[in-house]
């Protein structure tokens, strides 16, 4: 499906992926075919309520391109990997942070919520994070 006038059609991002294509259209998928999106970019909804439901006992990196992760309610803190020290950004409602491309990141849950993420669609890396 894509998004043509002609065929409007309501979804909701937590179910259904959007794929941003790269003619510019958008293709909608549903949320547990995530691993065969062909598009440069994903936009979707995840509710989480724990460390299983945000990657939080992994480390995670996008060598393809940044990442936007907008927290629509809850709490998390976003740690990004860094050589010197790990930096830590707490997000409250409706506030936005932008994952560098490469960075590696993970997420800790500190009141559940949802989490809109725009990140590109293949090539993710994820590594088992010892300490967490």
């Amino acid at each position: 499906m894509t998004s043509s006038t002609s065929h409007l059609t309501a979804f909701t991002l937590s179910e259904t992926l959007a794929t941003l294509q790269p003619d510019a259209s958008v293709q909608l998928l549903p949320f547990n075919e995530r691993g065969r999106a062909q598009a440069n970019w994903i936009v979707g909804i995840r509710s989480f309520s724990g460390k299983a439901s945000v990657h939080g006992s992994h480390w995670e990196r996008h060598p393809r391109g940044d990442e936007i992760l907008t927290l629509l309610e809850g709490g998390l803190e976003v740690i990004l990997q860094s050589p010197q020290a790990d930096k830590r950004l707490t997000l409250h409602a409706n506030e936005s942070v932008v994952v560098p491309q490469g960075c590696w990141h993970r997420l800790e849950v500190t009141r559940p919520g949802r989490l809109l993420f725009i990140t590109p669609s293949t090539d993710s890396e994820h590594r088992l994070c010892e300490e967490c």
